[in-house]
């Protein structure tokens, strides 16, 4: 079905050694901060889960977010999944042949998917999701838990894909790996979820690309409100909600004779972040 490379688990551990080797000081700083918050467990999760919702995206440095979690630890808790409060994420995206979902985005299409499987990398529980926005920007995901193997899809999966997908397992190939880590706040009124993800880095097999020094913060609401005390602490810093999906943005990257305008202008104001033009190498 594809030319990418099995992922066992044993595998992806070892990848994720080479991906994530040293807690850098960034991250350990960011540790520090997340003891001051209080701990929510993922069975305490429930309507905070907010598989139905709206999503608003910001990036921004990643050395500036201890900025932007100070005074918050009253509002409120950190995911804590087997002791861990910064967790490792690893993702494969599924497209078809012609790149479908990618030009969908591309186009400004009212009505997009994505079809990806994800692997929490510290407890090795992986999943395939479906996220399908509307023409009134809400967000539905759906997910089954799957075998903790990610570049193919199995049959008895393709009942599920049917359901929630326009495109079946057939006319779906792997086409972008992204590993990050991600820290997930939780508003103590359970209608709010925050997710910060940094140390992103993309792979289509042959080409490797990586964003470290962002920080991508994704609030997810149940109804939008801006009275949202993160959101209040990105304002006062400057920093404004941007149009941000790890997919386009790395299908843009390692993909460039995709037609890609529509995402030119976010990633001229990445690269501005980061100081630089973003580089990309290759890994065969």
């Amino acid at each position: 079905m594809n030319n990418m490379i099995l992922r066992d688990q044993e595998t992806l551990q070892l990848l994720a050694a080479s991906v994530f080797p040293v807690l850098d000081d960034n991250r350990w700083s960011l540790q520090s901060k997340l003891n001051q918050f209080s701990p929510i467990s993922l069975e305490q999760l429930g309507k905070a889960a907010l598989m139905d919702r709206q999503e608003t995206k910001y990036i921004f440095r990643r050395d500036h977010i201890l900025n932007f979690l100070f005074g918050l630890e009253s509002d409120y808790r950190v995911l804590e999944i087997e002791g861990q409060r910064v967790c490792s994420y690893r993702t494969e995206y599924y497209d078809t042949a012609d790149f479908h979902f990618f030009q969908q985005h591309q186009n400004g299409s009212g009505q997009r998917w994505k079809v990806r499987q994800r692997t929490y990398l510290d407890s090795q529980a992986n999943f395939l999701e479906v996220k399908y926005k509307d023409n009134r920007r809400r967000t539905r995901k759906s997910r089954i838990q799957t075998d903790v193997t990610l570049n193919h899809i199995l049959e008895n999966e393709n009942a599920f894909l049917s359901a929630n997908s326009p495109r079946s397992m057939a006319e779906l190939y792997p086409k972008l790996e992204v590993w990050y880590t991600r820290t997930t706040l939780v508003k103590n009124d359970g209608l709010e979820r925050v997710t910060l993800d940094n140390q992103l880095n993309y792979s289509n097999g042959i080409i490797r690309s990586d964003l470290e020094g962002l920080m991508i913060a994704e609030i997810k609401q149940a109804t939008y409100n801006s009275a949202s005390p993160f959101m209040a602490q990105l304002k006062k810093g400057g920093v404004r909600p941007s149009p941000f999906s790890k997919y386009c943005i790395g299908i843009s990257l390692l993909f460039p004779e995709i037609k890609h305008n529509r995402f030119k202008p976010i990633l001229h104001h990445i690269s501005n972040l980061l100081g630089g033009d973003i580089t990309n190498e290759r890994t065969q």
